[in-house]
């Protein structure tokens, strides 16, 4: 996001940043008064942005170039490498897996599936409406999956569609992601993740299966609605009302220290997700998406340790309560 005022309509392009001489000789006219009237008039507008040595202008779309065509990465056979096993039909479970033909359960790595514990049993149906199309007609043929402790199958697993001459095969967990069936998890390597998320995107744009739902993403400033979902896995998002701590850091979503959702994090984890460079208290006021199965810590809270678990979605800040006023309860003990 460029700035409040930016203009979605017009296209943008990047050009070098000036070279020191160009910089000198800029700098006697910036100094005159309507010059720095202007440039102050096109920074309010979120005209020019600097990053990274470039400039970032905002161009009309009669003088926009063509847009040039980016390749898009081949997709990530995120089922591994593992004997597969012999494909077998599968369907909806409102248990948290699906319900294979040969009467074993499998929970795929990848996606986490509404269960009917879901406080809106409403997305358990649209959920297992979208499975159901992407199960049809296809096979489910499991990869590197192993019983665990509930004695169903966890792991990889393949999605074999016969196709005209040949047959489809892709991984089951993003197949099921990009038809809206569930949420991506940030399980797996970093391609498979962001593989996930970007078919998680895909399906919440269209408003497939469960993103066509208000309820499929927990308002995490509602300390009712997250106090429902504890033991669920689940998509919140919110605004941060006050950051920070020492050994471990805190994320506040409320003003109520005894009942606000917060997230917790290791000094090691947020710099592995969010940069060991970046002070927490940056983040008060910003938007923040976060996944992850909602726990008991004297009211709902989560505690992530994988990138993709925390995003940043916008870091404008608002008008805030001060963050000295708000207790936190998990801040330090």
């Amino acid at each position: 996001m460029i700035g409040p005022a930016f203009n979605p309509e017009a296209s943008c392009r990047y050009r070098p940043s000036m070279t020191q001489g160009q910089l000198s000789a800029r700098a006697g006219r910036l100094h005159h008064p309507h010059s720095l009237r202007t440039m102050a008039h096109l920074l309010a507008l979120g005209g020019l942005a600097l990053a990274g040595g470039l400039v970032l202008e905002t161009v009309s779309p009669a003088t926009a170039r063509p847009a040039q065509r980016v390749a898009v990465p081949a997709p990530v056979d995120c089922a591994g490498g593992g004997t597969e096993a012999a494909g077998s039909a599968a369907r909806w479970s409102d248990a948290g897996a699906l319900a294979l033909a040969d009467g074993r359960s499998l929970a795929p790595e990848g996606i986490a599936l509404p269960t009917r514990l879901s406080p809106d049993p409403q997305l358990v149906t649209v959920a297992a409406d979208a499975a159901a199309q992407a199960l049809e007609g296809c096979a489910v043929a499991p990869v590197s999956a192993t019983l665990d402790r509930h004695g169903r199958l966890a792991g990889t697993a393949r999605l074999v569609c016969p196709t005209a001459g040949d047959a489809r095969r892709e991984d089951l967990a993003t197949a099921l992601v990009r038809a809206g069936a569930g949420y991506a998890t940030a399980d797996g390597d970093t391609a498979c993740i962001a593989q996930r998320l970007s078919a998680e995107a895909e399906a919440r744009s269209a408003r497939r299966g469960i993103w066509s739902l208000a309820t499929a993403v927990a308002p995490a400033g509602d300390e009712k609605a997250m106090a429902e979902r504890r033991g669920l896995y689940s998509v919140t998002e919110g605004r941060v009302l006050a950051a920070g701590g020492r050994d471990r850091i805190f994320l506040n979503f409320g003003a109520s220290w005894k009942q606000d959702f917060t997230v917790m994090l290791t000094r090691e984890d947020f710099a592995t997700i969010l940069g060991d460079r970046l002070d927490p208290a940056i983040l008060r006021g910003a938007l923040i998406q976060v996944r992850g199965v909602i726990r008991e810590e004297g009211g709902p809270a989560m505690a992530p340790r994988r990138r993709g678990e925390v995003l940043r979605i916008e870091g404008k800040v608002e008008s805030l309560p001060d963050a000295q006023a708000l207790p936190s309860r998990r801040r330090e003990r």
